[in-house]
């Protein structure tokens, strides 16, 4: 026996001199997919998720980067077979459709007492519920504001109304260079464009033929097919490609978010922002942006939620989320935060971040909601429909899809 414990002992001797240590604790893996696959977008979630990991060295987040024209389908997907991820970025107006599936955490009992969750300005609280209840947590939020060129305005003060709005771009119009423009490719920037017009008449889907109605679908109509302040070109054009338009001197004005800005500044433009104009209904903006949603099924649900709890209050992280991602401060207590200011334009952007409406009060049907309405505008917009046929067909679309949020 006493051979033996010799024995023993001198193994164990042997092992720690060859550098042997007792086995470390398994680290937590939590799945993480969002649609940030390229350029700054991509860097800083990138930066994020290494910040986060380094802080917490018991968690390896394994991110994958989906394209966006093929997000939507792979969470269809995911929630279809069950093996929906940990942690998700999904733009609000997809959270219903996937709660209806089943596929997303409810956080309703985390949120309550959460100091940040209750910080959070009204519009991006309600970005994040369904039915009355949270389902994820808003990180990046944007909303829509008119930015102009500086010189072209040559000190004229920016359109405050839509009558200002019109002439002005009228007035802008010449040879090479649009007066004003705006998304109107058939998908969702065209749909939140439209959207911001609708509700500054004073309408909304639900009524989408009525007077307010059928005046917003003429309002856009008169900018392109009358004055021609708009470019036909535009019906071709996403977000993205109005600022690299608006970046080439093309435009003098445009409507669009916050992620412009890094394209705007590096063309060395001069330009500034404000609110969008208003119309008899008012000032209004869609709310943009992504909630973090935990899957369902996860078995680190509570990992998850401290991972997503660590990014919304950790100030180190707004750089990425500002710079990196085009987001505006989305909280009552940072809306006019200098840390949050990472370019001069911020505070614009932000100012309308009080009042701009979310989408995803449309509910489930949300998608198909959308292809109606953007299928409206571009049927008026090239001339196949008036604006009170295109808006009666497209009510009669949206209307049943209404009633299954």
């Amino acid at each position: 026996m006493r051979l033996r414990a010799l024995l023993t002992t001198a193994a164990l001797l042997a092992a720690s001199a060859c550098g042997a240590t007792p086995d470390a604790p398994a680290k937590t893996t939590l799945t993480w997919w969002d649609h940030y696959d390229s350029g700054a977008a991509d860097q800083a979630v990138t930066a994020l998720i290494a910040r986060y990991q380094g802080a917490h060295p018991d968690v390896e987040v394994k991110r994958t980067a989906i394209p966006p024209a093929e997000f939507r389908a792979k969470l269809d997907q995911a929630a279809a077979s069950g093996a929906f991820p940990d942690v998700v970025a999904v733009d609000s107006p997809d959270l219903p459709r996937l709660v209806a599936q089943n596929a997303v955490a409810d956080l309703t009992d985390r949120f309550q007492g959460w100091a940040v969750g209750e910080a959070l300005l009204e519009p991006v609280r309600e970005s994040a519920r369904h039915g009355g209840r949270f389902y994820g947590v808003p990180l990046r939020s944007e909303t829509l504001a008119l930015v102009y060129d500086r010189e072209v305005l040559a000190g004229a003060a920016p359109p405050r109304t839509w009558d200002d709005l019109r002439a002005t771009a009228k007035a802008l119009t010449r040879d090479g260079r649009a007066g004003l423009c705006f998304a109107g490719l058939p998908e969702e920037d065209l749909t939140s464009t439209f959207l911001a017009f609708l509700w500054q008449a004073g309408g909304d889907l639900d009524t989408v033929d009525d007077e307010a109605g059928v005046e917003a679908l003429a309002f856009v109509d008169e900018l392109v097919n009358v004055d021609r302040s708009v470019p036909a070109a535009a019906l071709g054009w996403d977000n993205a490609q109005v600022a690299r338009e608006f970046a080439a001197g093309r435009c003098a004005m445009m409507v669009n978010g916050p992620r412009v800005v890094q394209v705007l500044n590096q063309a060395g433009m001069n330009w500034s922002v404000t609110a969008l104009p208003s119309g008899a209904g008012g000032s209004a903006s869609p709310l943009g942006g992504e909630t973090w949603v935990i899957g369902k099924g996860s078995r680190h649900a509570d990992a998850a939620w401290e991972l997503l709890k660590s990014l919304a209050e950790n100030r180190d992280n707004i750089t990425e989320f500002g710079a990196g991602l085009g987001a505006l401060p989305n909280r009552g207590d940072t809306v006019q935060d200098l840390a949050w200011q990472w370019d001069p334009n911020v505070a614009a952007f932000a100012a309308q971040m009080p009042e701009a409406r979310p989408r995803n009060g449309y509910g489930t049907k949300y998608p198909q909601v959308s292809e109606a309405v953007w299928t409206m505008v571009q049927q008026v917009l090239k001339g196949d429909r008036e604006p009170e046929e295109a808006a009666a067909e497209a009510r009669a679309k949206i209307e049943p899809l209404l009633r299954e949020r």
